[in-house]
């Protein structure tokens, strides 16, 4: 599953798209309406230019030497394709289909091809698949005029009556509706209908009005010829033209309706990735609270773990005195580690008995369970490192003593574990254990890790007093309680300035 910041960026980018779209589909759905108003004004005298030029045709047999641009060949070697598409793209398969529909429509006339494309889109694409492309004009003006099509007009004319090519067709997408369009190939010059044949690419052609009102015959002045020279070309730019505003209205339409998909299915992706991040952060937040809670289990694990060990000590460490009678009751004193409680004792006596002092205790033997000594009170020594030595034969602290280091170091290779560096102090350690002597264990193993001198007091004890101004203490001579106790408040301040530390508020 991706990562949330993975699936929020994609959410950001799919949301910049959908603006974007959105605001094509509004710019084309407002230029689809004036184009479509274009094209279909256009269309109906387009259509009537065309049914008076067949009549001209009609009534002069053909027209055929009226003008050349209404004489056909009888023999066709080259034909020209002008091929009209979009200068932009984000218009669904609008280039894509008038492209192919020309090409299919070369390919079945089987005659060499000449194209002439109007439009950036057509012209990438001629150019990629390697054909002869003589001519190309982009960049046209939104509201196209019949003057900005008079180049393209000019070239296939020239092109036709110097014989360069014998036939010119003009491939364009007919303007249906908003939510269809249709590539179609049509004959331009000669100015003639073109019969449709679907050996040779009639499927692809657009049929043409034809006259159904009989023959017109006109009067000509000052003659035909001069008539003809003037309207044929109009009519020839006409044709160009209505294609133009045709493929121009469909554009548009396309271009609405592929940027309403996009934005319909950029919605929909959006909804999709934000469940998918919602159920990603649930997850996220769930194993967080799945963390919390076990981390909350195993700490009050070891509360309650902590809280019987100081219960039992507190029951190995209370104790009672008989002390002096008052009142008439007997009272005892109960002593829990340094604090001291004063109690009634059940029985009252009949006298005042003074308080019975303790009897100085020895020192006390390190005590050994049925397993031996515990040997992880020596420096350096963990339950794995013990466990090791109680597998070789060192169970208490004497034997320990006794050991040579050969034999303690046999004993951690033999368990496969790494050498302590404190080794050779383990005899000492264990020694000073062996005789009780816990004091001189505790000072040792501070001159050890480097802590307080064995001659010196932990001044850290006393509130207000840490680590390091200990340290400053020391280095000013003052290394005992007595020391402290007899150092005056301005020796104490001098000592924690020269140190370069803060003055503490329990000094006095």
């Amino acid at each position: 599953m991706p990562s949330l910041r993975e699936v929020r960026n994609r959410i950001k980018s799919i949301k910049n798209i959908e603006q974007i779209t959105r605001a094509l589909e509004a710019v084309s759905a407002s230029r689809v309406r004036k184009a479509q108003a274009r094209v279909l004004a256009s269309r109906a005298y387009a259509e009537k230019a065309w049914e008076i030029l067949l009549n001209i045709q009609a009534a002069t047999k053909g027209g055929g030497n009226l003008h050349p641009l209404l004489t056909e060949r009888e023999t066709i070697n080259t034909i020209m394709i002008v091929l009209i598409t979009s200068d932009r793209g984000l218009a669904g398969a609008f280039n894509t289909n008038i492209i192919r529909t020309a090409q299919r429509f070369a390919d079945r006339f089987g005659k060499p091809v000449k194209y002439v494309a109007v439009g950036r889109k057509g012209r990438d694409a001629l150019v990629r698949a390697r054909e002869n492309v003589i001519a190309e004009f982009s960049n046209l003006p939104e509201d196209v005029r019949i003057s900005d099509l008079s180049p393209v007009s000019r070239l296939a004319q020239d092109a036709y009556l110097s014989g360069e090519v014998d036939d010119v067709f003009i491939a364009y997408t007919d303007f249906i509706n908003t939510i269809t369009q249709r590539p179609v190939v049509t004959g331009w010059l000669p100015l003639v209908p073109h019969e449709i044949d679907h050996s040779i690419g009639g499927e692809f052609l657009k049929a043409v009005p034809t006259v159904t009102g009989g023959k017109q015959d006109y009067e000509y002045e000052p003659s035909p010829e001069a008539i003809l020279d003037e309207i044929v070309p109009r009519f020839t730019e006409l044709q160009l033209y209505q294609a133009m505003l045709e493929s121009r209205a469909s554009e548009h339409s396309a271009r609405m309706v592929a940027m309403r998909n996009a934005s319909d299915n950029a919605s929909q992706l959006t909804s999709d990735l934000t469940l998918i991040y919602n159920k990603a952060r649930q997850a996220s937040i769930t194993a967080e609270i799945l963390d919390i809670v076990g981390g909350a289990e195993a700490l009050q694990d070891t509360l309650d773990k902590a809280a019987d060990s100081l219960l039992v000590q507190y029951e190995q460490h209370i104790r009672h005195h008989p002390v002096l009678e008052m009142g008439g009751g007997n009272m005892a004193t109960a002593y829990v580690g340094d604090a001291v409680a004063v109690v009634d004792t059940p029985t009252p006596v009949a006298e005042a008995i003074p308080m019975t002092e303790d009897k100085p205790k020895p020192k006390a033997k390190s005590k050994k369970s049925a397993d031996g000594d515990d040997l992880t009170k020596i420096e350096g020594i963990g339950p794995k490192m013990a466990s090791a030595l109680h597998n070789a034969g060192i169970t208490t602290f004497a034997q320990l003593a006794e050991a040579s280091e050969e034999q303690l170091r046999a004993a951690i290779e033999n368990a496969g574990m790494k050498f302590a560096p404190s080794i050779p102090t383990w005899a000492k350690q264990a020694q000073f254990a062996a005789d009780g002597d816990w004091d001189g264990l505790k000072a040792y193993q501070s001159v050890l890790i480097g802590g307080i001198q064995p001659n010196n007091d932990d001044l850290t004890k006393i509130e207000g007093i840490g680590p390091k101004i200990a340290t400053a203490l020391n280095n000013a001579g003052i290394f005992t309680y007595a020391h402290l106790a007899d150092a005056t408040e301005e020796q104490l301040r001098a000592a924690i300035e020269k140190a370069g530390m803060r003055l503490a508020p329990s000094i006095p």
